[in-house]
C-alpha cells in the first residue's frame, strides 16, 4: 500500500484544504491552518519521542517514509498555506493547495509506474507531464483554462527542479504566478 496510500492522502489533503479555506472567512482561514500547524507539529514531537497515538500511529506508518520526519509534508503544507494567505488572500491559497496536492500525487505515482526520462535527481519526464496536466485539468474548474495551463505548467517545472520542499515552493509559487498575470480567482 505505502506510496500509493500516501499519495492519495497528499491529494485529499490538499483539496480537502482548499474546500475548507475556502468555506472560511479571512480570519478563520487562518486560525484554520495555524491550528493545522500547530497540532501537526505536536504529534510529529509525539512521534519523534516514540509516543503511540491511538489510530494516528497507525495511519502513520501508512503513510509516511521510513526514515523521514513525520509529517513534515503536512507541516510544510500548512507552513504554505499560511504564508500564501497571509500574503495573497483564501482564493490564491485555495489554488495553491489544490495544485500541490493533485500536481505531486499525480507525478509520483505515474512517474513511478511509467517514468523512463530522468529530469532531476528521481523526477521523471513522465510523471511531470501526468502531474502538470492533471493539475491543469483540476483547476480549470476554479480559474481561466489558459491561467489553469499556465499555472500548472510553471508548479511542473518547480516541482521537477526545486531542490527543496516543493509543498511549500509548489504553492508560493502558483501564488506568484496567478499574481504576475493577473487572474482573480473570483470563488
Amino acid at each position: 500500500m505505502g506510496e500509493t496510500f500516501r499519495q492519495t492522502v497528499h491529494l485529499v489533503m490538499g483539496v480537502l484544504g482548499a474546500a475548507v479555506i475556502l468555506r472560511l472567512d479571512d480570519r478563520w482561514a487562518f486560525i484554520f491552518a495555524s491550528a493545522l500547524l500547530v497540532a501537526q507539529f505536536l504529534l510529529c514531537d509525539a512521534f519523534t519521542r516514540g509516543y503511540d497515538v491511538p489510530v494516528l500511529s497507525r495511519v502513520m506508518d501508512e503513510s509516511e517514509r521510513t526514515g523521514k520526519v513525520p509529517l513534515k509534508g503536512g507541516i510544510a503544507y500548512a507552513a504554505g498555506a499560511l504564508f500564501c494567505l497571509a500574503v495573497f488572500g483564501r482564493d490564491y491559497t485555495a489554488v495553491g493547495l489544490v495544485t500541490v496536492g493533485v500536481l505531486d500525487s499525480v507525478a509520483t505515482l505515474v512517474g513511478l509506474r511509467f517514468g523512463r526520462h530522468t529530469l532531476v535527481g528521481k523526477k521523471s519526464l513522465e510523471g511531470t507531464v501526468a502531474g502538470a496536466a492533471a493539475a491543469a485539468l483540476a483547476l480549470a474548474f476554479l480559474i481561466p483554462w489558459w491561467a489553469a495551463a499556465v499555472v500548472a505548467g510553471v508548479a511542473g517545472v518547480i516541482e521537477a527542479c526545486f531542490p527543496l520542499d516543493d509543498n511549500v515552493a509548489i504553492q508560493v509559487g502558483v501564488c506568484v504566478t496567478l499574481a504576475a498575470v493577473g487572474v482573480g480567482v473570483g470563488l
